[in-house]
């Protein structure tokens, strides 16, 4: 795990260093070494989306490949939100809405990461649970499953810290498949898909 010291190094290296670390907006480098922090906090960005009420008794989460054009789309399922600096985004006891970070990451191929709800957060209800880990080579704001648990509606806010991504060192390697939410701005929800060794379980 990359201490405070070694973050704000990868943060400083020039523009084309195979190992630089970039963060959009900047983390405040003094902060970070203050703070002998082994993370990066992360805020909520003003992007929102939520689901619609369905009268469907179930959705599938393995979708086989003949079905996949039949299969409820993002825009069917949801409806987008967006959020200006100053409102409120308020979600009510067991409500769950995917939100986006306000931060733009770029890692390098010798750095990955994952990725935390702040328990500050976590103790009032609020459960940030992600696609926790980071890739090498991922560009992109991070979406953020916000659900909550609790039993009074909470308000969140975009700018507010919301999570910390950790990061480690990993070898780099020759392949850059930068995956399908790489350079994506606004929360997704893609479409789960079967593999496989699924499919042919299924059809036995």
């Amino acid at each position: 795990m990359l201490s405070a010291d070694q973050i704000a190094d990868a943060l400083n290296l020039e523009v084309g260093h195979p190992g630089r670390l970039t963060v959009v907006p900047r983390p405040d480098e003094a902060s970070l070494r203050q703070r002998a922090a082994t993370s990066i906090d992360l805020r909520l960005g003003r992007w929102f989306r939520s689901f619609k009420q369905t009268r469907a008794q179930a959705y599938p989460l393995a979708i086989a490949p003949d079905d996949q054009a039949d299969a409820p789309t993002e825009v069917s399922r949801t409806k987008q939100h967006f959020v200006p600096f100053g409102k409120e985004f308020v979600l009510h006891p067991g409500r769950f809405v995917l939100g986006v970070t306000l931060e733009w990451l770029q890692l390098p191929p010798t750095l990955s990461g994952y990725v935390t709800g702040k328990s500050s957060l976590g103790r009032h209800g609020l459960v940030i649970e992600t696609a926790a880990g980071i890739h090498p080579h991922f560009s992109g704001c991070l979406t953020l499953e916000l659900a909550n648990m609790g039993e009074v509606p909470l308000a969140i806010y975009p700018g507010m810290t919301v999570c910390q991504v950790f990061l480690h060192r990993t070898e780099a390697g020759e392949s850059v498949d930068l995956g399908m939410f790489s350079g994506r701005r606004k929360p997704v929800l893609s479409p789960p898909k079967a593999d496989e060794i699924f499919n042919r379980l299924r059809d036995r």
